[in-house]
C-alpha cells in the first residue's frame, strides 16, 4: 500500500503499492520523488511518523519519515514546536552513528514544511511488549539498564551534551534482528550547556515519566536517569507511574505492586535512587548507576571501577596481583585525609578533616650518596577520565568523560626534588632553592632528558606519565573534585601561596602519592587536544602533530583551587620553563 502524507487528504490509505498520485486528493505519493510512505506508525504532538521505502536505492530499504504536523494556531507555540522538530534532526546528525540510536538519513523542506528521514528500527517498543508479554522480571530490568545506561552516558558526554527528555517504554524499541534495545524519538532532546542548564525552558516529556526539575522546565542529566528508573518500575508492575507514587505519604510505593514478581533488595535500592525526587539524593550520571549495578551495592558516585567489588586496598585482588607479579615491591605506610563541610559552633561552617592510615607498595631506586627515588606500584584498573558536566570550575576541554582501562605501572611517590634532579642532571634550575623542594623551572624537554638519563643510569625505562595515568593515580579510586573530597583547604594543599613547600608536607592519597594537588604543576607525556573526543582508552599517551603543546597537570603553589582539581588540565610549549612547572616520573612494571 502507498500512504498519502498530504495532511489534508481524507482517505490517505486507499492507494495501490505502485501508484504515483493519490486517488483521493491527487497529490504526489513520493516524497522528494524518492520516499514512498507505506503506513502511518504514529502521531504525536509535533508530527506524524510513517513507515516508508527508499525507492532511490536498489534494495529499496525501509526507513521512517517524520513529518512536522502541528495544529495549534498560536504562532509562538507553533514556533516552539517547529524549533524542536528542527533540533531533532540536528541532534541525530551530531550523534553520528550509534548502534542503539536511529541514524539520520536525510533532512529537507518540501513546500515550506520540514521532514526528516531516519533509519527504520524493525521491532516492538517496550510498551507493546509489556501488553503482549506481561511484566518484566528483575533479570530483564538488569539487562535493560545494562543496555541503555551506556547510551545515556554517550548522549550526556557529547562535546555538546544532550538530554533526551522523553525516556519511556514507548520510546525504547527491541530490535527484532538482534534483540538489542534502541532509544528513539529525539524530538524532545535538548542540548545541555552550562548556560542552558541554568535557564528555565519549555516543559517537554511525558508527564508520567518526568522528574520534578524537568516539569519546571529545568532538565539536567539526572532527569534522564529518573525517567529510565520510572520506566523500570512501570515495566516491573504494569501500573501507571502516577499510581506508583503515594501523594499522602510523599513516597514511591512501587514495591507494593510487585505481585508474584520479587525484586532483589540491592536492585530495588538502585531503582529507588534513580527515581529520588530530590536531585541531591539521585544518581548524577549513568556511570554512577552502572557502577552501583556492577558492584551490586549502593555506593557513593565512583569514577574508579574494578572488575570486581573493591575490598580493603591491602586485601584487594588487584593489589595481590600487583605484589605477586612484582615481588620487588615492599609495603609502606602513610596517612590520607578526607575533607567535608560541617557546622561551626558559632553558626557558620568549617572544614572537617578526617585522617586515616593507609598501606601501599613501592620499590626504591638508589641514586647514590644516600639519595633515594621512591616508586609506588599503581594497580591495574578502569576509571572515568575527565570532569563531570556539572563539576564546579570545570570546562569542556576536560570532557567528555570516558572510560580508560590501565595496566599496572610505577609512579613517583613525590614530584622529582631538586636533590634528585641535581644527582641525575648535574645542575639545579629551580627558582626556589632547597634540596627537598620539588624541582621547577624545567621544560618538557628537560623532563624528558631527565627520564632518558635516569633510564641509562638504572637500566629501567623511566618516562613521563601519560595524562590518563596521572589522573587515574591522582584520583586514587575517588570521583570527587579532589582526591580528599569536593572542597579544598590550605591544611592539605599548597595553593594560592608564594612559594613551593617540601615534598610530602601534606597527607597522601589512597595510593600513597603526595603533592598531586598544588605545589607544582606536572608535565605529562601527551600533546594537548581541545577535548577528549578520540582520546586513547588504554592508558597510552596521546600524540598530536598539529599543536606543539604538552599537557600539565595538578595545579601549583600559585594556582586557584579550580586548577588543582583531579580533572584540571593545562598546556604549554615544550621549551617553556617556569617556577610553576615540575614533573614526576613513571616506569612500566616488569616482573
Amino acid at each position: 500500500m502507498s500512504y498519502c502524507i498530504n495532511p489534508e487528504c481524507l482517505e490517505p490509505a486507499k492507494n495501490s503499492p505502485n501508484t504515483n498520485f493519490c486517488i483521493s486528493c491527487g497529490k504526489k505519493i513520493l516524497l522528494k520523488d524518492r520516499y514512498r510512505a507505506e503506513k502511518l506508525l504514529g502521531q504525536g504532538g509535533f508530527g506524524k511518523t510513517f513507515k516508508a521505502v527508499d525507492e532511490d536505492q536498489p534494495r529499496k530499504p525501509l526507513c521512517v519519515i517524520k513529518q512536522f504536523s502541528f495544529s495549534n494556531s498560536n504562532p509562538k507555540t507553533r514556533a516552539t514546536a517547529l524549533k524542536l522538530f528542527y533540533e531533532e534532526a540536528q541532534h541525530l546528525e551530531a550523534l553520528g552513528k550509534h548502534e542503539q540510536i536511529p541514524e539520520l538519513l536525510a533532512y529537507f523542506d518540501v513546500a515550506g514544511e520540514p521532514y526528516l528521514v531516519q533509519q527504520f528500527i524493525d521491532g516492538q517498543d517496550l510498551e507493546q511488549e509489556l501488553k503482549t508479554s506481561g511484566t518484566f522480571n528483575q533479570t530483564q530490568i538488569r539487562e535493560l539498564l545494562a543496555s541503555l545506561l551506556p547510551v545515556l552516558d554517550f548522549l550526556h558526554n557529547q562535546s555538546i551534551p544532550i538530554i533526551h527528555r522523553d525516556i519511556k517504554p514507548a520510546n525504547i524499541i527491541r530490535r527484532k534482528i538482534d534483540r538489542q534495545l534502541v532509544l528513539v524519538d529525539f524530538g524532545a532532546a535538548k542540548q545541555a550547556t552550562q548556560t542552558m542548564l541554568a535557564q528555565t525552558g519549555t516543559v517537554i516529556g511525558s508527564p508520567e515519566y518526568i522528574a520534578i526539575e524537568q516539569a519546571r522546565g529545568k532538565p539536567v542529566f539526572a532527569s534522564d536517569i529518573y525517567s529510565l528508573g520510572v520506566t523500570c518500575i512501570h515495566l516491573l508492575t504494569q501500573v501507571s507511574p502516577f499510581d506508583l507514587f503515594d501523594m499522602n505519604r510523599d513516597a514511591w510505593v512501587w514495591r507494593e505492586f510487585l505481585v508474584g514478581n520479587p525484586v532483589d533488595e540491592k536492585l530495588a535500592k538502585v531503582l529507588d535512587k534513580m527515581i529520588a525526587n530530590a536531585l541531591p539524593q539521585r544518581y548524577r550520571s549513568a556511570t554512577e548507576v552502572i557502577t552501583a549495578l556492577k558492584n551490586r551495592q549502593i555506593v557513593a558516585p565512583l569514577n574508579y571501577v574494578l572488575d570486581e567489588p573493591q575490598q580493603n586496598i591491602t586485601k584487594s585482588k588487584k593489589i595481590a596481583d600487583l605484589i605477586n607479579n612484582h615481588p620487588q615491591l615492599q609495603p609502606f605506610k602513610f596517612e590520607t585525609a578526607s575533607l567535608s563541610i560541617g557546622k561551626a559552633f558559632w553558626g557558620g561552617t568549617k572544614v572537617i578533616i578526617k585522617k586515616s592510615p593507609g598501606t601501599a607498595y613501592q620499590f626504591v631506586e638508589d641514586l647514590g650518596n644516600k639519595l633515594k627515588l621512591e616508586m609506588v606500584g599503581i594497580p591495574a584498573g578502569i576509571f572515568l577520565m575527565g570532569a563531570p558536566n556539572l563539576e564546579e570550575g570545570s570546562s569542556d576541554y576536560q570532557r567528555p568523560q570516558h572510560r580508560v582501562r590501565l595496566p599496572s605501572f610505577y609512579l613517583g611517590k613525590y614530584p622529582i626534588t631538586q636533590a634528585q634532579y641535581q644527582a641525575v642532571m648535574g645542575n639545579n634550575p629551580a627558582y626556589f632553592q632547597s634540596e627537598n623542594l620539588p624541582v621547577e623551572t624545567v621544560s618538557w624537554h628537560d623532563a624528558v632528558e631527565f627520564c632518558k638519563k635516569l633510564s641509562q643510569r638504572t637500566g629501567k625505562q623511566y618516562r613521563l606519565p601519560s595524562e590518563s595515568e596521572w589522573e587515574y593515580a591522582c584520583r586514587g579510586r575517588t570521583t570527587t573534585a579532589f582526591h580528599f573530597g569536593e572542597t579544598i583547604s590550605s591544611a592539605v594543599v599548597n595553593y594560592q601561596t608564594e612559594a613551593t613547600t617540601p615534598v610530602g608536607s601534606f597527607p597522601a592519597n589512597n595510593y600513597g602519592l603526595y603533592d598531586l594537588h598544588g605545589n607544582i604543576t606536572e608535565w605529562c607525556a601527551d600533546k594537548y587536544h581541545d577535548s577528549y573526543l578520540g582520546a586513547p582508552t588504554d592508558g597510552s599517551a596521546w600524540s598530536n602533530d598539529r599543536k606543539p603543546a604538552y599537557i600539565l597537570r595538578g595545579g601549583c603553589w600559585y594556582s586557584k583551587s579550580s586548577y588543582c582539581r583531579s580533572a584540571a588540565r593545562s598546556y604549554y610549549t615544550p621549551d617553556r620553563r617556569s617556577p610553576y612547572y615540575g614533573f614526576r616520573v613513571a616506569c612500566n612494571l616488569t616482573k
